[in-house]
Formats: structure tokens, C-alpha cells, sequence
């Protein structure tokens, strides 16, 4: 299992950059079930629905699988709003999300849409 902390804002011109490190992260580590913890998300939009559903797309057809935890409060309106709870296992704590499977957490570096240099 692996942990993506997501912060900051996730919209059109960031939801590209957050796909491709969510990709990175399930690569890097090879694992089987990535957690998205989205607590540090100031701003979220359908582009990032976009993403996570692109992201879960690819991992379904490897065998694995994601789910969301800690939404803040306009990821959570957003999810709700689009009804992303049929398609998403979401959990209200990153804790509870680690214990939808069992193993090892590598936790992956945070995605920030303004990377600190």
C-alpha cells in the first residue's frame, strides 16, 4: 500500500501533473493499493475527478486499486456533487483507509501543485 498526501490546488492546470504522480508513486513502489489522503486540498475540481478517475482506470486494469481518505470539505462537496462514492472506496481518516488492506505503507511524496524547489 502506498500513501499520496495531495495539497494545495488540484484544477485544469494541475489535475495532469496530479495523475502522473499518483502513476509514479503505484510504479515506483509497485504496490497493489494506493491511498489518496486529500486533508491539504485548498481547492479541488471536476479536473481532478478527472484524474482520479484516469488513475483508478489504469490500476483496475493491473489488478490494483485505490481509494480516497480525508477529503476536505470542497474535495468531499465535489466527490458528493458528482457522485464519486460508486465509483471509490472513501474513508474519513487516513488511518481507517490503511486498514482497507493489509501490508506494508511506503508513503509517497506529497503532490503540491506549486512544488517547492
Amino acid at each position: 500500500m502506498t500513501v499520496v498526501r495531495v495539497h494545495g490546488e488540484v484544477d485544469l492546470a494541475t489535475a495532469d501533473r496530479l495523475r502522473e504522480r499518483l502513476l509514479d508513486a503505484v510504479e515506483t513502489s509497485r504496490c497493489n493499493c494506493l491511498v489518496v489522503d486529500m486533508s491539504g486540498l485548498g481547492f479541488f475540481d471536476a479536473s481532478g475527478v478527472r484524474a482520479l478517475v484516469a488513475v483508478h482506470r489504469a490500476l483496475k486494469a493491473r489488478g490494483a486499486h485505490m481509494v480516497l481518505a480525508e477529503p476536505s470539505s470542497i474535495a468531499e462537496r465535489v466527490l458528493e456533487a458528482l457522485g464519486m462514492r460508486r465509483l471509490f472506496d472513501i474513508y474519513p481518516i487516513v488511518e481507517m483507509a490503511l486498514t482497507h488492506t493489509s501490508g506494508l505503507c511506503a508513503d509517497g511524496p506529497p503532490f503540491r501543485d506549486n512544488p517547492v524547489s
